[in-house]
């Protein structure tokens, strides 16, 4: 039968306490992050009824809560995160309060919808609520014409864009290239030939947590007031973000794509021998 020594018993002791106390809990924070980005929802949680007057805001499994726009106050936060106290990121909250002025709660659940995505720009962060203003006061018609729109999945050319510098080499034209971006792309490609082996791991993961995302499943009479406007179709001249690869994208994917794995296959020689 196999014995400890009694001499490990406080080793032992020591190793489970610490697995309970500080492994854990960060086991399971990290399984609720890998939870959140992976099987989150990937659409925005909110629809505006202009019609109705209405904020519908979606909250997982129960029925969505509906806010009324006319009671709402739109609230600019600022974030600053711990480890730095000179960026703080802006967003703008439309909020239910009450007669004292404190927010009200549906069940568990705040009355307060999160409005676009947080911004280092407070402007940026207002501009989003104005454009909603916009069409909840005066309709579509008078909405600023759109360039690109969202689409709830990714495409592959998501996994080689490396941070967006791959949309240099889509809009460079070899007959001006110093007109078009042609020095950038020079600097990018020198970028990502040295870091792209960094760079490469964060796309393929953002891929897969799209992936994986969830799109949200509104109850069949909210679905049925966006009808109300005509069938939904994008923006008049706004083309797709989700862009698929181009000829003249091809090389500059291959050399950066090369290059990271050539650092792969580095680091893996040296524990393969």
């Amino acid at each position: 039968m196999f014995a400890i020594p009694e001499r490990y018993w406080g080793l032992l002791i020591f190793t489970l306490a610490a697995d309970v106390i500080v492994f854990l809990p960060l086991g399971l924070l990290f399984l609720t992050i890998f939870l959140t980005d992976f099987f989150g929802y990937t659409d925005a949680l909110l629809r505006f009824d202009r019609v109705r007057r209405k904020v519908w805001m979606f909250v997982g499994t129960r029925s969505p809560i509906e806010l009324d726009w006319d009671r709402l106050t739109p609230v600019s936060q600022g974030i600053t995160p711990a480890n730095s106290n000179i960026n703080t990121f802006r967003s703008v909250l439309l909020v239910d309060l009450d007669a004292e002025g404190d927010v009200k709660f549906d069940g568990k659940y705040p009355r307060i919808a999160s409005l676009g995505q947080t911004s280092l720009n407070e402007q940026q962060a207002i501009s989003q609520y104005e454009y909603v203003r916009q069409f909840m006061e005066l309709g579509p018609a008078h909405l600023p014409s759109c360039a690109t729109y969202l689409e709830h999945r990714t495409v592959f050319r998501d996994i080689v864009r490396f941070f967006g510098f791959l949309d240099l080499a889509r809009n460079i034209d070899w007959r001006r290239p110093g007109e078009t971006g042609g020095y950038g792309l020079v600097f990018a490609s020198l970028f990502c030939m040295l870091l792209g082996w960094g760079i490469l791991p964060f796309n393929l993961a953002s891929y897969v947590a799209y992936r994986c995302n969830r799109i949200p499943k509104w109850p069949k009479g909210i679905d049925d007031y966006a009808k109300d406007g005509g069938e939904m179709r994008p923006p008049e001249g706004a083309a797709s973000e989700r862009l698929r690869i181009v000829l003249k994208e091809v090389p500059f994917i291959l050399l950066w794509v090369g290059c990271a794995f050539a650092v792969y296959a580095w680091f893996a020689s040296w524990f393969i021998k």
